[in-house]
């Protein structure tokens, strides 16, 4: 017999939205009297001008030393920084939020042909059934794995949009060359060998791209977009649209994740936590729901390549500072496994 929480995942929010049903219980998550203590501040996030970390002939060295020490410091303490000048037009941008809309916009009907079941992860529709004790998130997704070798959507439908297609293949070409900038910013700011991250995750790296709508709500003080999680993941790549709802947790307190229409959130999953020996944190996050907003974004998960094996890099680990995380043999805790969790379960790695 099919559980409620199957029940409803078989659902899609938007649908629930449409036809004016409330919430039930097992969206419910959290005490009105949270929302009524006001809204989250704003968060200081810090922003990176990833054109001062190219080395060019344009940039001092002075120039790229100041930022690199800002990256290294928004790393430390919130686990995410907002990245600009990275190489992608803000038409493009526009595009991709765009295209990412019209998807959502179709007809029902028209979406359920690329529909996945409750227990699959690509498709079209709500994640997989979460742990006793998890409530469900107030959206829909659509999530895709993309081929780590040639840049082309592994899995996709036939029936899709030729337009669709070309603008995903397009921006996970500009993804790529996005996380080899950063990785290669984020080792320099350690000290590090400017390759040893690109290294560690391997030339199999994987990008999955999600693609997540979150509807109206009547709601709102009680339900969530997204449960409370950190992710599993080497980093997340996040690309808001102009409606504030993602928040982080800093020292017990919520903040809310500044919209810049320019730039792109680059977010640490745990994975980055065990390599950098517990010197950048992977933050715990969630997404508030509105009651008169719909809310689009784009991650792209970025994760080292299957079988490898994942431990505190060499340069950053010695007789003072001895390792904080055991090497793990075929890291396969996915980011989805952690977020069906909710919180965090970095534990598993640890010494």
């Amino acid at each position: 017999m099919a559980s409620l929480a199957d029940v409803l995942l078989s659902k899609r929010v938007q649908e629930m939205v449409i036809n004016g049903e409330e919430p039930e219980s097992l969206y419910i998550c959290r005490d009105e009297k949270e929302a009524a203590n006001g809204s989250s501040p704003l968060a200081p996030i810090p922003i990176i001008d990833l054109n001062l970390l190219s080395s060019s002939q344009l940039t001092s060295k002075a120039e790229e030393e100041k930022e690199l020490q800002k990256l290294k410091s928004a790393l430390c303490s919130w686990g995410c920084f907002q990245a600009i000048n990275h190489g992608i037009s803000s038409c493009f941008l526009d595009e991709i939020r765009q295209v990412s809309r019209e998807f959502f916009q179709q007809p029902m009907e028209e979406k359920k042909k690329y529909s996945k079941g409750v227990e699959e992860f690509e498709g079209y529709g709500g994640d997989p059934t979460p742990e006793e004790g998890q409530f469900l998130d107030w959206q829909d997704r659509l999530f895709l794995t993309v081929h780590p070798q040639d840049l082309r959507v592994a899995k996709f439908w036939p029936q899709n949009p030729k337009s669709f297609r070309e603008v995903l293949e397009n921006y996970t070409c500009k993804m790529r060359m996005v996380t080899e900038s950063v990785s290669k910013s984020m080792a320099k700011s350690l000290g590090l060998e400017e390759n040893c991250i690109l290294d560690e995750f391997g030339e199999g790296a994987a990008l999955q791209a999600r693609f997540n709508y979150y509807p109206c709500c009547r709601r709102p003080e009680i339900v969530l977009g997204l449960k409370p999680h950190a992710d599993g993941t080497g980093y997340t790549i996040i690309l808001q649209d102009e409606v504030e709802g993602l928040q982080i947790l800093q020292n017990q307190h919520w903040f809310t994740v500044p919209t810049l229409p320019e730039a792109l959130l680059i977010l640490m999953g745990d994975q980055m936590e065990i390599m950098t020996n517990g010197i950048w944190k992977s933050p715990v996050h969630r997404v508030v729901s509105h009651m008169e907003k719909e809310r689009t974004s784009i991650a792209v998960f970025y994760t080292p390549q299957k079988h490898k094996e994942i431990g505190p890099l060499d340069g950053l680990v010695n007789e003072e500072t001895p390792p904080l995380f055991n090497k793990v043999q075929d890291y396969e805790i996915t980011h989805w496994e952690y977020y069906q969790r909710g919180m965090r379960a970095l534990h598993t790695a640890r010494v």
